[in-house]
């Protein structure tokens, strides 16, 4: 019934989406002023294209350019044709600096940037987008980038890493868990999501224990170990690309199955083509209800996966399922509709807009969020450039598989 759905509302969002650029001025001359009004919406979008989470920026950086072929099919963003300019900084902090400096110092600025697809990478590139003025949209999560006051040009694509522990919360009252522990990687990354989860454990009563290993180990057993001997009820896990395999398989070679869960960051690790049933046990991973096989998907989603099929980037929806696509795709239909709001591409009149950004009716023009934003609602403040997250917006379930559309089939091989 799922699939009848989309296929069918497809033709209607299409339409949809042509009639909101035409009645936004999309292709109108008012929508950029200046010497602006005749020269492209640059997107520079910087990720790792040849290291370890290369499979991951393959999906975004397919979104992101889908997006800017839509766009650009119904008008561009207001008048300016969008092209995508990408740059490889294999997800080390410190390339991704001097790439961005090389491409500063060539000419003309960029309009938008992605930055990167790891917090560390984002928070080495933010101190100079904010310096240069240059908006930016990511899906990186630390709490460290919603920080207005130093990086008023930032906005987070996706939920905070806060966002993600009340599921976590709420699993542990259920099982009437009283001591947790936290197992993460020892970088920015982990650090800022071992806050997240220990604010959150120790705030609704229980006790919060932990240990933390070098992104770069093989190896976890010791720390493991280490949390083993304090007897906790369950274990949070955090890792990111082949660290969480590193993870499981450590947690697996000294034989504890304690009740865990994976955060954000490991979750979205393919478990079940990796590893068998036994080192699976009692593993949890939390998903966005939007990307479950399960959900009502926003209408868009059916033509956006049959072009993400059609595309170089095809072979990524079975293994990063179509989330990673839709994130790409939304950092850039979020800056269009604002833009289309301001009647502007300057950068502080997008901020503004983005800061008080009117809900859409109706299915909007990012899909994350779901049917009509109902999971996830991009509503901007001066104070939190974050979306905000319902009850509904995540769950814990078993590790599954993406469909051949990329939704998460929980518990299936």
């Amino acid at each position: 019934m799922r699939s009848r759905h989309i296929r069918l509302s497809a033709i209607s969002l299409s339409a949809l989406l042509a009639l909101t650029l035409s009645a936004c001025g999309a292709s109108g001359s008012d929508g950029a002023s200046g010497d602006d009004a005749d020269k492209p919406f640059i997107v520079y979008f910087t990720g790792d294209y040849s290291g370890a989470v290369s499979t991951n920026n393959a999906s975004l950086d397919a979104g992101i350019k889908i997006a800017a072929e839509e766009f650009n099919a119904a008008g561009g963003i207001n008048g300016r044709k969008i092209v995508v300019e990408t740059a490889n900084d294999q997800n080390d902090p410190t390339k991704a600096v001097s790439l961005l400096q090389q491409r500063l110092s060539s000419g003309s600025k960029p309009d938008l940037v992605y930055p990167g697809g790891s917090s560390a990478v984002s928070l080495s590139l933010l101190p100079i987008l904010s310096r240069q003025k240059i908006l930016s949209v990511g899906g990186t999560v630390s709490t460290l980038l919603n920080d207005p006051a130093k990086f008023p040009y930032h906005f987070g694509i996706s939920s905070p890493g806060k966002d993600y522990a009340p599921a976590l919360i709420s699993e542990a009252k259920a099982k009437g868990y009283k001591k947790i522990a936290m197992l993460y990687s020892n970088d920015a990354t982990g650090q800022s999501s071992a806050e997240i989860y220990k604010e959150a454990v120790e705030g609704a009563g229980m006790q919060f224990v932990e240990a933390r290993y070098e992104a770069t180990a093989l190896d976890m057993t010791s720390q493991l170990s280490q949390l083993r001997a304090q007897d906790p009820d369950a274990l949070i896990l955090n890792g990111y690309g082949a660290a969480a395999l590193y993870v499981m398989r450590s947690r697996a070679q000294i034989g504890w199955d304690v009740p865990s869960y994976c955060d954000q960051l490991a979750s979205g690790f393919p478990y079940m083509k990796n590893l068998d049933a036994g080192q699976l046990k009692n593993i949890n991973v939390v998903v966005s209800t939007a990307t479950l096989a399960s959900t009502e998907p926003h209408p868009g989603l059916a033509g956006f996966i049959e072009k993400i099929k059609k595309g170089p980037a095809a072979d990524g929806i079975a293994s990063t399922g179509v989330g990673l696509y839709t994130t790409g795709h939304d950092a850039l239909a979020l800056v269009v509709y604002a833009a289309q709001q301001a009647k502007s591409t300057d950068s502080d009149k997008v901020k503004a807009e983005l800061e008080k950004l009117p809900q859409p009716t109706g299915a909007p023009l990012w899909y994350s969020g779901g049917p009509a934003g109902q999971y996830v609602q991009y509503a901007y403040t001066a104070q939190d450039h974050f979306p905000t997250a319902s009850e509904e917006t995540f769950q814990y379930v078993a590790p599954g598989v993406f469909d051949g559309d990329g939704f998460y089939a929980s518990g299936k091989a």
